[in-house]
C-alpha cells in the first residue's frame, strides 16, 4: 500500500514578514512605481501610524526584494541631479501582495501607550491623574480634526488618475478616524469617571478593610489576547477546537 502522506496545516507563501516592512513597500508600489526616497516619504506620511516598521531598513529590504524577484528596478535619468532608481512590482511581487491581502486580517496587536499608562495610573499622584487623561482626550480630538482635513483632500482625488486607489485609501482613513474618535470619547469619559471617583472618595471616611485574597496580578490573571491567537487562514480557523472559538466569559 502507498504510504499515507502526513497532513500539514495549509500556510500561505505570503505570510507577513517579521517587521511588516515588506508588506508596506509592496502596498505602496502597488499604487505606482517609486524611488527609495519616495517610498520612505510615502510610508512616513501614510502608513507609519497604523503599520509600524523600521525606516532604516527600507533600502536593504528593497535590495532583498529585488533579489527575490518581487521588484523590478529601472533608472530615471535626471539632467540637473543624480539619476534615480525606480522600483516597481513584478508579477511575482504583485501576486505575493495579493496573497497576503487575501488572508484574514489578524486582530490588532497594539502598542497603545495610553492604555498601558491607564493600567498603572494609580501609581501617579492623585492630583495629576485626571489632567493626564484629559490631555490625551484633547490631543486625540485634535488629531481627529487633522485626519478629517486629510479626508476632505483625499475625497477630491477620487475622480483623478488614481481614483480607484484613492477610494480604498479613503475607506481606510475613515476607519482610522472612527477609531481615534472612539479613543478620544473614551478618554473623555474616563476623565469624568476620575473626577466622580475623587468626589466619592473625599466624602467617605477611611475604614479598615480585611485583606483582599483575590488574585492581584495583572487583570486578575486573565488574558486580554484573543482566544484564537494569530489565525493565518480560514482553514486554520476551521481546524481550531470549538472550545477555543467560544467566549471565555
Amino acid at each position: 500500500m502507498p504510504k499515507r502522506r502526513e497532513e500539514r496545516p495549509v500556510r500561505s507563501v505570503a505570510q507577513a514578514s517579521s517587521n511588516g516592512l515588506r508588506e508596506a513597500l509592496l502596498g505602496l508600489l502597488a499604487i505606482r512605481p517609486m524611488s527609495g526616497y519616495d517610498l520612505t516619504r510615502s510610508y512616513i506620511r501614510a502608513l507609519q501610524q497604523i503599520w509600524y516598521a523600521p525606516q532604516g531598513q527600507v533600502y536593504p529590504t528593497l535590495r532583498k526584494m529585488h533579489a527575490e524577484g518581487l521588484l523590478a528596478v529601472g533608472i530615471e535619468v535626471q539632467h540637473d541631479r543624480p539619476n534615480r532608481k525606480i522600483y516597481s512590482l513584478t508579477e511575482n511581487g504583485r501576486q505575493n501582495l495579493i496573497e497576503w491581502l487575501s488572508l484574514p486580517a489578524t486582530l490588532p496587536r497594539m502598542h497603545h501607550e495610553f492604555i498601558h499608562k491607564l493600567f498603572l495610573l494609580n501609581q501617579v499622584d492623585v492630583a495629576k491623574r485626571r489632567d493626564l487623561v484629559k490631555s490625551y482626550a484633547e490631543r486625540s480630538h485634535k488629531w481627529c480634526d487633522e485626519l478629517r482635513c486629510v479626508e476632505k483632500k483625499l475625497s477630491s482625488a477620487l475622480n483623478g488618475e488614481y481614483g480607484e486607489s484613492a477610494w480604498y485609501q479613503l475607506l481606510a482613513l475613515q476607519h482610522l478616524i472612527r477609531i481615534v474618535e472612539c479613543d478620544a470619547k473614551s478618554a473623555q469619559l474616563i476623565a469624568a469617571q476620575l473626577g466622580n471617583r475623587s468626589k466619592v472618595k473625599a466624602g467617605k471616611k477611611s475604614v479598615h478593610k480585611r485583606e483582599d485574597r483575590t488574585d492581584t496580578t495583572a487583570f486578575a490573571g486573565f488574558s486580554l489576547s484573543p482566544i484564537q491567537g494569530v489565525v493565518e487562514s480560514l482553514t486554520d480557523w476551521d481546524r481550531l477546537p470549538q472550545r477555543q472559538k467560544g467566549s471565555r466569559c
